[in-house]
């Protein structure tokens, strides 16, 4: 019997995305274990989201966010899901949360991880069956490139960088043996640690960025950029995933949006096919 093991980081509480996780199809011969890395008690981000909704227009990203807010979750109503709820210190996001996790449980136990923020809409029930079944050498597999396609590099036909954001990515336990069990975090600095609230400014976590640096650099030095794949060649979207940004899909930084709406409409298309 192989095993999954979904660690998600939770800040943003949608029940949408618990419950999605949760109603996942399992493939023949695998187990799925879900822990949730939360960072703050669910009720603070009702509170803090009360006033977005109020204010909230139908776009078409906008009627998303209401699906993946269908409601709020609690911390019962995440363990009656069947996930396993934790509180730990408000520390560093993104693989800090991921840390956290590691180093109380031992992964050697898991074959595959997914590591995912929880402000992340889920429009189908079979994405573990699609990509747990599927035969391939990744080690690991990203929601997108983790950066948007600016306007010079698709003009000169420049390749992507690619950032692993901690935000929609599945690794083997491969890769894990690689790193050591746990992520490099040594580059950065800003812990919030007390801190309950989400910043507005999009520039407010900046110091985040550096996570990614440790392991593109492992990658690279272990000549293991090949075996580094994507879902989506758009930012954001992909059909298995819609990436919040800061808890919310309609959320965007105006020089993201053109690529993210192309990955959108052609997530939407193939659900539709």
């Amino acid at each position: 019997m192989k095993r999954l093991a979904v660690v998600a980081g939770g800040w943003h509480f949608p029940y949408g995305f618990y419950e999605a996780i949760a109603s996942q199809k399992k493939p023949v011969g695998w187990e799925v274990d879900l822990f949730c890395v939360s960072h703050r008690n669910p009720e603070f981000s009702r509170k803090e989201k009360k006033e977005v909704f109020e204010k909230m227009g139908w776009s078409h990203r906008e009627v998303l966010d209401r699906v993946l807010y269908k409601d709020f979750a609690t911390i019962e109503s995440i363990q009656r899901l069947g996930w396993d709820y934790k509180e730990y210190p408000n520390t560093i996001g993104d693989w800090g949360m991921s840390n956290q996790w590691l180093d109380l449980h031992e992964y050697k136990q898991y074959d595959v991880f997914l590591f995912t923020h929880d402000d992340n809409l889920i429009p189908t029930d079979a994405m573990f069956v699609d990509i747990l079944n599927e035969e391939s050498d990744w080690l690991i597999l990203s929601n997108s490139t983790g950066n948007s396609q600016r306007r010079l590099r698709r003009i000169f036909g420049l390749p992507k960088p690619r950032h692993l954001r901690g935000s929609f990515e599945f690794f083997k336990r491969e890769m894990l043996d690689t790193m050591g069990g746990k992520f490099d975090l040594s580059e950065t600095t800003l812990t919030r640690e007390g801190t309950v609230e989400t910043p507005k400014e999009f520039t407010a976590l900046s110091n985040w960025g550096t996570t990614v640096v440790p392991l593109e650099r492992l990658i690279r030095e272990k000549g293991l950029t090949s075996r580094i794949k994507t879902l989506s060649p758009y930012y954001r979207f992909s059909r298995y995933c819609y990436e919040g940004e800061r808890g919310f899909i309609h959320s965007t930084n105006a020089s993201n949006t053109a690529e993210e709406e192309r990955g959108l409409k052609e997530a939407v298309k193939h659900h539709r096919a």
